[in-house]
Order: C-alpha cells, then sequence, then structure tokens
C-alpha cells in the first residue's frame, strides 16, 4: 500500500485529532509491511496475511489511546499474531503459496538464483511443519529481529518459557531441514 492509502486509511476511519491521524499513519509506514511479513511467515497466504494486516490495522484505529505511546510495534505484532491463530484454528490447515515472499535483489548467476530459490523452499517448509507456538518466536526472533523480552510480551508468555521456545524452535528448524534434506538428497540419487 502507498503513503497515499494510509492518508485515505486515517480519513476512512475517521480519526479527526491531528496528532492521532499522524500517529496511526506513522504507525502504518512504519510496520505495515513487517506485520504483513511475519504473517506470511506465519502460514498464511498472501490475502489472508492481507486481511490480517489490515484488521491489525483497524483494531489499532479503534484502540489507539489504549497503545501505550513507544509499543506500537508490540501491540500491532500481538493482534496480528492473535488474528492469525484464530485464523488458523478455523481452516486448520497451511497452506503456504510457491511465491512466498518475493524479495529484491535477485541478481546472480541463475545457479545461484535456482539454489537460493531452493533453500527458499526448504525453508518454507520447515516453518510450515513447526508447531504454532515455536513458530511464532522464531519467525518473531530469527526473521524479523525482534528481543526476546519483546516477544515474551507479545505472545504473552514468561521471559523464560520465550526463550525456552526460542531454544527448542531452532532445534527443530535444523532437525526438520537436516531431514528433509537428507530425503531431497536420497530422491535426487535414484
Amino acid at each position: 500500500m502507498s503513503d497515499a492509502h494510509a492518508f485515505s486509511l486515517s480519513d476512512e476511519l475517521r480519526v479527526t485529532d491531528r496528532a492521532q491521524s499522524q500517529r496511526l499513519e506513522q504507525m502504518f509506514k512504519e510496520h505495515h509491511a513487517p506485520v504483513w511479513r511475519t504473517l506470511r511467515r506465519l502460514g498464511l497466504g498472501p490475502e489472508a496475511a492481507a486481511d490480517a494486516t489490515q484488521q491489525a490495522f483497524l483494531i489499532a484505529a479503534e484502540r489507539l489511546d489504549d497503545v501505550r505511546a513507544g509499543s506500537e510495534r508490540a501491540f500491532l505484532f500481538g493482534t496480528a499474531i492473535r488474528l492469525a491463530r484464530g485464523m488458523q484454528r478455523r481452516a486448520r490447515r497451511v497452506d503456504l503459496d510457491a511465491e512466498m515472499d518475493e524479495r529484491e535483489g535477485r541478481e546472480g548467476l541463475p545457479e545461484e538464483l535456482v539454489d537460493r530459490r531452493q533453500r527458499a523452499t526448504l525453508a518454507e517448509r520447515v516453518l510450515a511443519e513447526m508447531e504454532q507456538e515455536l513458530l511464532e518466536v522464531f519467525v518473531l526472533f530469527e526473521l524479523e529481529g525482534m528481543t526476546t523480552p519483546e516477544i515474551a510480551e507479545l505472545v504473552g508468555v514468561p521471559l523464560g518459557t520465550a526463550a525456552s521456545r526460542l531454544r527448542r524452535a531452532r532445534e527443530s528448524f535444523r532437525a526438520t531441514a537436516s531431514r528433509m534434506e537428507r530425503a531431497l538428497r536420497g530422491k535426487g540419487a535414484r
């Protein structure tokens, strides 16, 4: 979405206070892409991630007075994670799209591009198999760069639990990736 859309978002939501409108626009500019990207990595398809992202911002707009200054990121990510959980409970399946999270910077040799795409596909498959509670902390820490205390607050668990989940998530990621790589090599040897 463009910056122009952020302005229409404020108008559409009838945020009348100028400071509130600017705050909402700033939240949108800073956090829209990371929230959407996180929802994709948590297993939502592109359209579902877009819907959940929009819903998270609508909730933020409705509750803007309740969002502490400096906690906008935590509020948005926490809201988005809860929305994703609800959507996944309803769907009871993970539907990863082959075109997940296209990234810039595709320059390189064709072999490098193929290798990069294969690694990305493997990572998507590994993430799709990870337990939801482990997936959340893994994505937020490893891919979104959040701290363990931020994650603990976002997912509503004690700091030690968040750290333990992160350790288990890393172990799970490594073990699942190794298993999948061995299986792929075994298929290639035939």
